[in-house]
């Protein structure tokens, strides 16, 4: 197992850069709502099989995400998992306000290279160093900008991407409480490595899902039986205590 860095690990709502790889990551996930008896192309190979859907792809990462979409949605129910408007309300309240401390902390990084390279006295290597780094800081700074469109459109599209953060967090937490076992610090948050392979060990053997393709086994089940790929919270510390005793987004 690759050891955990040494840093303390913080529980809390993704910073606005681990917030803008959480969008893709959560905008991907969306797959079409309701039973659905095939998904992908069906003139590509059979993969696997997920409560009633076909899977049609070569690809194991997918076949995997597609598989884990169905088998949570169906936890989700069965848990009766649900986010409320004012979780959503909370939650983007919280990222907003981690949004104005990122630009403003970028701000004046920005301010503070301008300054240093107007100073002058600079070698070559230190100019071309500091003026990479600030068109660096730069980018980041539009790239944290308010977004641009109606107020309705705005509001709609936080509460998509606050819905879709909390409901999985609520699943993850759940996941973890019933199935144990250790926790990885990931971008977007904790995530429970080891319930997630007992979880879906436990489907497979009560025939939830099945992989049709053998030679797409060892990568489908990768992610969960290789512990060098993952940076895990020490073993009964306080952060993976912590890591779903409360919504992030609710911390101060």
């Amino acid at each position: 197992m690759r050891p955990v860095h040494q840093r303390s690990f913080e529980i809390r709502v993704p910073s606005a850069i681990a917030l803008g790889v959480l969008v893709v990551g959560l905008c991907a996930a969306a797959l079409p709502a309701g039973a659905q008896d095939t998904y992908g192309d069906p003139r590509a190979p059979v993969a696997g099989k997920a409560l009633g859907t076909t899977i049609h792809t070569s690809d194991a990462d997918e076949l995997r995400y597609v598989v884990l979409k169905r088998l949570t949605d169906r936890y989700a129910d069965e848990k009766g998992i649900t986010v409320t408007q004012a979780e959503k309300d909370a939650y983007v309240k919280s990222v907003q306000a981690s949004l104005r401390k990122d630009r403003e902390r970028y701000a004046a990084r920005s301010a503070d290279l301008k300054r240093k390279l107007a100073a002058g006295g600079l070698s070559e290597a230190q100019r071309r160093s500091l003026a990479a780094e600030l068109d660096s800081a730069n980018k980041t700074v539009a790239a944290l900008a308010e977004p641009t469109g109606s107020p309705e459109e705005i509001k709609a599209a936080r509460d998509q991407v606050a819905d879709a953060f909390i409901r999985q967090w609520k699943i993850n937490q759940a996941l973890y409480r019933q199935y144990g076992g250790r926790v990885a610090y990931q971008q977007g948050g904790p995530e429970p490595i080891d319930a997630y392979r007992r979880f879906l060990v436990e489907r497979e053997a009560r025939g939830d899902f099945t992989i049709v393709n053998a030679a797409l086994a060892p990568a489908f089940w990768r992610y969960y039986f290789t512990d060098s790929i993952h940076a895990f919270f020490p073993a009964g510390s306080k952060a993976e205590t912590a890591a779903f005793a409360a919504p992030p987004w609710l911390s101060k």
